[in-house]
């Protein structure tokens, strides 16, 4: 039994889009201080970000067992006991949500993003399970070139159009990390992501002073996400 849009309310889909922004955040943050975090997890973030015209918020997020991250880090920035701990995935969710409405106001910047990403295919979940000869390996091989050029493209986006709002997301971690082109990239490009998904939390009628009225709502409605995945597994 898979958990479908229909087992979703308007509320638990502005939910599951605020969770898809946290997930970017956690990501952003492993990929700074350890130099890598999960292809699945960040192919969930980056794919909403590629579908342009969606029918519904089903089409954004097929596979909402992807974003467990984002709902558990949810849990953990809105809950009391770990917000210390969990001081930069704070800054960093709400930076993109900043920087959402800051991009809003710019008609131009938009309709660059939304050119570009239309010449930006969907990214597949990549497996070495089962691929067998020579045959499987190389398209295993040329899924990851793959993958690797439109993180690439991504990353050049933000730069050319997010780098030039009058606010800048600071992000800390391990200037060994930061540094390397490959770990730069996937960052810009989750932070891209994460503001596609801002943007559908907002249409869907998130607001930030409602994260403070209703930040026990929030938390609640993502754990029971996250318990109905469980049980459709």
């Amino acid at each position: 039994m898979n958990t479908t849009a229909d087992d979703f309310s308007r509320w638990e889909y502005q939910t599951l889009a605020l969770a898809a922004v946290a997930q970017c955040a956690a990501l952003v943050n492993k990929l700074a201080l350890h130099g890598e975090a999960p292809q699945g997890e960040q192919i969930a973030c980056i794919n909403p970000l590629l579908v342009l015209n969606p029918a519904s918020s089903k089409d954004v997020y097929p596979n909402p067992r992807y974003l467990n991250l984002g709902l558990r880090t949810l849990q953990d920035i809105l809950g009391n006991n770990r917000l210390r701990e969990n001081a930069d995935l704070v800054r960093y969710t709400l930076g993109m949500l900043l920087l959402r409405n800051k991009l809003n106001s710019k008609q131009a910047m938009q309709a660059k993003i939304g050119q570009s990403l239309a010449h930006i295919e969907p990214l597949q979940m990549l497996s070495t399970d089962g691929v067998v000869g020579e045959t499987g390996v190389q398209a295993a091989q040329d899924a990851q070139m793959l993958q690797q050029l439109t993180f690439e493209q991504l990353a050049e986006l933000y730069q050319d159009t997010i780098s030039a709002l009058p606010y800048r997301i600071q992000v800390q971690g391990k200037m060994e990390h930061l540094k390397n082109e490959y770990v730069a990239n996937r960052i810009r490009a989750l932070l891209l992501a994460g503001i596609r998904s801002a943007v559908l939390w907002y249409q869907l009628g998130g607001r930030r002073w409602r994260l403070v009225i209703y930040r026990k709502r929030i938390e609640e409605t993502a754990g029971n996400i996250r318990r109905k995945l469980i049980v459709s597994v």
